[in-house]
């Protein structure tokens, strides 16, 4: 199998890198060059469409965007998008994409399965992704990933004005990696903990008080995340907690 990833970003250089660390013969280039099976579209998403447009019909063309239409790929007839959900640093030489999901969508069944044999090539794990569909699982991908970030940092600046910021790992990484693995244990219903789940208003209020002395932000941070709590928490609990969390409160 020839591929060529067209976009050397981090997500085009992710895939080159695991394509050829499973022994593919794969190029990383800005434009389709030679006689290859498979070209995949690694660019921003405004340019998906003016790329493929400009790649000679024949090969099979992908893209990993999660939210561009499958239409964008045209005149490509036998197309697909291979999405990896994994967030991508870049600057770095291990294999990022092991292990993750790929969103699987295609234009016919032999290219689908194509995709899919491609993506277990490369260490990830397909998943089949309905047009129709898109972009839900990406959006998904960017609550658990991107969304978890204003939660964490926040709980970072906490401890730094405690003066543990050196102990955040030792500290937020056994929470972190517990809650997460209790909430894909027990799906949508997840048991949430802690004073809200509690109805502990005193200790919200005290939370409060605390974080405006440090930076307000984290006191209107710390309120708009208790607030998207209140669903997973009991209904007496919530109406109970709810005041102490308004912007006067």
């Amino acid at each position: 199998m020839k591929l060529t990833v067209i976009g050397p970003g981090r997500a085009g250089t992710a895939i080159h890198q695991h394509a050829c660390h499973a022994g593919l013969a794969s190029t990383l280039d800005r434009t389709a060059t030679g006689d290859v099976d498979i070209v995949l579209i690694a660019v921003p998403d405004p340019a998906v469409a003016e790329v493929a447009r400009a790649i000679p019909v024949g090969p099979l063309v992908g893209m990993v965007s999660g939210s561009v239409p499958l239409g964008a790929l045209a005149p490509h007839t036998h197309a697909f998008v291979m999405h990896p959900m994994q967030t991508i640093q870049p600057n770095r030489s291990d294999l990022q994409l092991t292990g993750c999901a790929a969103g699987i969508t295609a234009t016919d069944a032999a290219t689908a399965q194509t995709a899919s044999d491609l993506a277990h090539l490369l260490g990830m794990h397909p998943v089949s992704v309905a047009e129709a569909l898109r972009p839900l699982p990406h959006i998904a991908s960017v609550f658990a990933s991107n969304l978890l970030l204003p939660s964490l940092v926040s709980a970072m600046e906490v401890l730094a004005a405690a003066g543990l910021d050196d102990e955040r790992d030792v500290i937020l990484g056994p929470l972190v990696r517990r809650a997460v693995d209790n909430a894909l244990a027990q799906g949508i219903p997840a048991a949430a903990t802690g004073p809200v789940a509690r109805g502990d208003v005193a200790t919200v209020q005290l939370h409060r008080q605390r974080l405006r002395r440090v930076n307000a932000q984290l006191d209107r941070a710390y309120a708009l995340l208790s607030t998207a709590l209140l669903p997973l928490v009991s209904p007496r609990s919530a109406a109970l907690v709810a005041p102490a969390l308004g912007p006067d409160a």
